[in-house]
């Protein structure tokens, strides 16, 4: 989860320093020798190279240990790479009564211009280095496995009240050359009772990039394990605000979420709910209001997210989700792959979001499923999108009243009435397979039964340009003479009847389908009409 990444560094990373350098200041000594002890004990405990431009240390009438242009980096960095951590200046208040406890006590600790730059690989590669680091720290030079929060408080160097970190700035530095960071701007970050050794309430506000929002959150971080970073356990709430998706291509909308998060950084479940009221898809620009419950599980040290269960709901459509959302070694974004499921839903709600118009070009119960595989990519969430599976769907009737009346007198045909005579209301179920990818859309296996009649198609349908390209067969209950209405007409188009008759009686007749969703054009192919026999 990216918020318990950015308080686990923010944390982690400047505890490291602030143990050292505030240990060494309890000298009380302003000169450069000190600074330069300072510099050197850094370097030491934290397997670092350390700058420290300015550093100062004022005893009355309290402690004030204050310093600028902190620039830490961990020993074996690749080239080019910046600091793991910069403070552009910090100020350290306490007492010397507070000095001479065990562990040493600090009253409050401001941090500005913090900056925590996190290198490819994360926390399970530096975290580590850090956590080995702190082991060489006063009082942490026992190996500890899972301490108990009393036991750790005995060992612990130092303890600070409060730390105030405000305009901090997380950096996620990328695996591939010449791609920008991502970063995230904690607005405010406030600790409590910190220490390594023991639970640290925390509050921090942070804009999220990704869908770009602001997330407010507070919890229990710790107490931190050395030996195995990645469990140090972590619980709390968040409230995710005025998340717009359209910094992401293709789709649009003002989302909000809320929910709450407990376990350890390698595995973080969290449940929570969003609502998103205007919710679309740019191809369609047709917003619908889509709420969801979630239960997923976190690896917080990479951000991989595993969905147990997602309940979605938008218009009269109700679906269920699992999957998971990971990273890919040396590819930027994370990949999207779900498992879908319909079982009671609409068409039309569907329709609404993939298809341009104000009016659904079809209506109807609709159970589906399918896989759903979403790359990373700059590119538009619908040229992006793979989806496979199968749907069904009950007394479907088509919006388009021209398409409705073809099919009204194609159903009378089929069944060999008059033309006067009534067909009813007609309406159609339909089934079929898909594969959505690049724009469009592969149907195979698509029947749609109408009175009289069972018709059955393959081919494709452009989503972006709206085009039909499908061809298949229309299967009779009447011949094409009594199809054609009988009379002369159907006297002289007996002679064909056994070009289209099937076993037993009536006739399968080829058929095209083309045009545009809102002019479709639908004909004999008469070229298979003949090849077939």
């Amino acid at each position: 989860m990216r918020v318990t990444k950015v308080i686990t560094w923010s944390t982690v990373a400047v505890f490291g320093t602030l143990t050292t350098l505030t240990i060494a200041a309890a000298a009380g000594s302003r000169t450069e020798p000190l600074r330069k002890l300072v510099v050197a004990t850094l370097s030491d405990r934290l397997n670092s190279d350390v700058e420290l431009s300015a550093f100062s240390v004022d005893t009355f009438p309290r402690v004030v240990v204050a310093g600028q242009g902190v620039k830490l980096r961990l020993r074996g960095q690749p080239d080019g790479m910046p600091p793991l951590i910069e403070i552009a200046s910090f100020t350290v208040h306490t007492s010397l009564m507070d000095m001479m406890r065990r562990p040493r006590r600090f009253r409050h600790v401001t941090l500005e211009g913090l900056v925590v730059n996190i290198p490819p690989g994360g926390l399970r590669t530096s975290g580590n280095a850090i956590g080995e680091a702190m082991k060489d720290a006063p009082g942490g030079d026992r190996p500890s496995t899972t301490p108990s929060t009393s036991d750790a408080q005995g060992r612990a160097p130092i303890t600070i009240d409060e730390l105030i970190a405000d305009g901090a700035v997380l950096r996620i530095i990328p695996r591939r050359a010449g791609k920008d960071p991502k970063e995230f701007a904690i607005h405010a970050l406030t600790l409590h009772t910190l220490g390594l050794a023991q639970p640290m309430p925390f509050t921090a506000t942070l804009t999220n990039p990704v869908p770009k929002g602001q997330i407010e959150t507070s919890g229990v971080f710790g107490p931190w394990q050395k030996e195995e970073p990645s469990t140090t356990p972590v619980q709390g709430r968040y409230v995710f605000r005025n998340a717009d998706l359209g910094t992401i291509k293709g789709i649009g909308g003002i989302l909000e979420s809320t929910g709450e998060f407990t376990g350890r950084l390698d595995r973080i479940e969290v449940k929570g709910t969003t609502t998103t009221p205007d919710f679309q898809l740019t191809i369609s620009k047709q917003p619908v209001k889509l709420d969801t419950t979630f239960e997923a599980v976190v690896d917080g040290t990479d951000g991989d997210t595993y969905l147990n269960n997602v309940d979605a709901r938008f218009a009269s459509t109700s679906l269920t989700a699992k999957g998971a959302v990971v990273g890919t070694k040396g590819v930027k974004g994370r990949t999207v792959n779900l498992n879908v499921s319909i079982k009671e839903g609409r068409i039309e709600d569907l329709l609404r979001l993939a298809v341009k118009g104000d009016q659904p070009p079809l209506t109807g119960r609709v159970a589906l499923q399918t896989d759903f595989h979403l790359p990373p990519g700059e590119r538009d969430v619908i040229e992006r999108l793979e989806l496979q599976g199968r749907f069904d769907v009950d007394e479907g009737r088509f919006t388009n009243r021209a398409v409705q009346q073809k099919l009204a007198g194609m159903s009378r045909r089929a069944r060999g009435l008059d033309e006067d005579e009534k067909t009813g209301k007609v309406a159609s179920d339909l089934s079929g397979r898909f594969r959505l990818r690049n724009s469009s859309l592969a149907l195979s296996n698509l029947a749609f039964a109408i009175p009289g009649a069972i018709v059955r198609l393959n081919g494709v349908y452009g989503l972006k340009r709206e085009t039909i390209d499908l061809e298949g067969t229309v299967q009779m209950e009447a011949t094409i003479s009594r199809a054609a209405g009988g009379g002369v007409k159907g006297f002289f188009l007996k002679a064909v009847d056994p070009l289209f008759r099937k076993k037993g009686a009536g006739a399968i007749v080829p058929i095209k389908i083309g045009g545009t969703k809102d002019d479709p054009k639908f004909g004999l192919d008469v070229g298979r009409v003949f090849k077939r026999k």
